[in-house]
């Protein structure tokens, strides 16, 4: 599976803004006076069934976060592979040349 860097570049400066900007907003934590208190069972209940249905949604972007990070680390490790190949290859083409010159200058 090909990595998309080139979009994942160009979307970096937007990702880290929002990021910060939700960081922000989450560590502001409101006045006691602020928040809503509950008048009864039902509206206490549907406040825990938001939290709940929040928390799901933290633990499903974790888990995308974390597969991400798996397909990520599979083409950082494919990534060196290659550049292990292509230094290996560099160097049998340099070898391969120095002997060419080599036996040009020799006259062989």
């Amino acid at each position: 599976m090909a990595v998309p860097w080139l979009q994942i570049v160009q979307l970096v400066p937007s990702i880290v803004e929002v990021s910060r900007e939700l960081l922000k907003r989450t560590k502001r934590m409101p006045e006691p006076q602020e928040l809503p208190v509950p008048q009864n069972v039902d509206e206490l209940a549907q406040r825990v069934l938001t939290l709940e249905d929040n928390e799901r949604r933290q633990a499903e972007l974790v888990s995308q976060m974390a597969q991400q990070m798996s397909i990520l680390s599979r083409a950082v490790s494919a990534l060196h592979r290659q550049v292990l190949w292509l230094g290996g290859t560099a160097v049998v083409a340099i070898v391969v040349a120095i002997v060419a010159i080599g036996m040009a200058a020799t006259g062989g």
